[in-house]
């Protein structure tokens, strides 16, 4: 899966460079006109570079509601991570009103579908003596993988994405229908599951919607009414890695740098004790999702008072509703392997010639990506404002 969800929407950038240099797969460079360009092929929709931005110049979108109007019967998804932000189940269904409130004809709890999710990775683990699985629950982790961690490739479990599974059973029950399926974001990488605006068609999820969007929509329409629905403990767990029942066979990790640091230790093969890698790229997990309000912390308490003695078992699925063939490991590198051992050899010639410093002053993260883009013909060795100035320098005082 390619594309970005990011874009940048200032006329010019103060070339502060905070974006580049937070940006862990070096995805953004900046252009000779002063604007940031996102590469759809590297970027792994992590939000790193949104926040490091003070000007506020890159965002993330989704779908909106007017595409409400291009259904006959709409359903509203609402991820578990929203859900455990509410302090009491009267609360909860206080909330799914005024979703439904917004356009929509249905609004759809897929804890049940979380708690798939999550019972699977766990069943798959416990049958394996010799094998370290790797959680595929987030997109983000998936992506960083496959763009830094190929030798883990084998390790990452084929589980398909919780709202993925739900959509499949809704687009099911409702099948004949002209339906549309609505998904609720916590976080800019689940933006990016769903056909529509990025023309994801390989997905059953239709739209997108950053919660961070409709936010002031949703609060306009509380407290006028509540939509009955119980919950599953076990997929509201799976938001919230403090609550996750713990077992000596995982290791479950939640902020980028740690995630980040485990990955490099599994690579090695240093985890190999664990069973079972569970990892949230956002700090608290899901719950810490950035597109999300409230204090993460008190989230983590939600959980029984939502659940309580009406906790919804987790749903009975096929394993073809489950699992997934290599979506989220494509690999789009065409080059035969000499042909790839060739440019890498270029670059290396390229780096040699460049100052190293790393400094982004050419608009590229590193000398290397520069050395890159040197060897792809998008920029050329002058464009090293370091040998520039050396060069002019070393002119002066001849």
């Amino acid at each position: 899966m390619n594309g970005s969800v990011v874009s940048y929407t200032l006329e010019h950038c103060v070339r502060c460079m905070k974006c580049i240099k937070a940006c862990p797969t070096s995805a953004l460079r900046m252009s000779s006109k002063n604007r940031i360009v996102v590469d759809d092929n590297r970027c792994i929709n992590c939000g790193n570079c949104i926040r490091s931005c003070h000007n506020r110049g890159l965002l993330a979108h989704g779908s909106t509601l007017a595409d409400i109007e291009n259904y006959e019967y709409t359903v509203c998804m609402v991820p578990g991570a929203l859900i455990s932000h509410c302090s009491s189940l009267e609360e909860a269904e206080d909330l799914f009103h005024a979703i439904r409130m917004l356009g929509f004809d249905e609004v759809v709890d897929i804890t049940e579908y979380s708690g798939v999710a999550l019972k699977e990775a766990q069943l798959l683990a416990g049958s394996s003596d010799d094998m370290t699985y790797i959680s595929s629950f987030c997109p983000v982790i998936n992506r960083l993988i496959v763009s830094k961690y190929q030798g883990l490739l084998d390790s990452l479990l084929p589980i398909n994405y919780e709202s993925e599974i739900a959509a499949k059973q809704i687009r099911k029950r409702l099948e004949g229908k002209n339906v549309g399926i609505f998904n609720l974001c916590e976080c800019e990488a689940k933006l990016s599951i769903a056909k529509y605006p990025y023309q994801h068609m390989e997905f059953e999820c239709d739209h997108s919607l950053a919660l961070a969007d409709i936010f002031p929509l949703i609060r306009k329409n509380m407290h006028q009414g509540r939509d009955e629905v119980i919950f599953s403990k076990k997929g509201l767990q799976m938001c919230n890695p403090v609550r996750i029942v713990k077992d000596d066979d995982y290791l479950i990790a939640d902020g980028f740098d740690k995630v980040c640091s485990v990955l490099d230790m599994a690579e090695f093969g240093l985890l190999n004790t664990f069973r079972l890698l569970i990892l949230y790229p956002c700090f608290n997990g899901c719950i810490g999702g950035h597109m999300l309000w409230g204090n993460s912390f008190l989230v983590q308490n939600n959980i029984d008072a939502l659940t309580g003695s009406k906790s919804k078992q987790s749903a009975k699925l096929d394993a073809d509703d489950v699992y997934v063939d290599q979506l989220i490991k494509v690999n789009k590198d065409t080059r035969t392997f000499l042909e790839r051992t060739k440019f890498f050899s270029n670059v290396n010639k390229q780096l040699e010639m460049l100052p190293g410093y790393d400094c982004s002053a050419c608009g590229m993260q590193t000398c290397r990506i520069m050395a890159e883009a040197i060897v792809n013909g998008e920029k050329t060795i002058d464009d090293c404002r370091v040998l520039a100035a050396l060069k002019e320098k070393s002119n002066e005082n001849q």
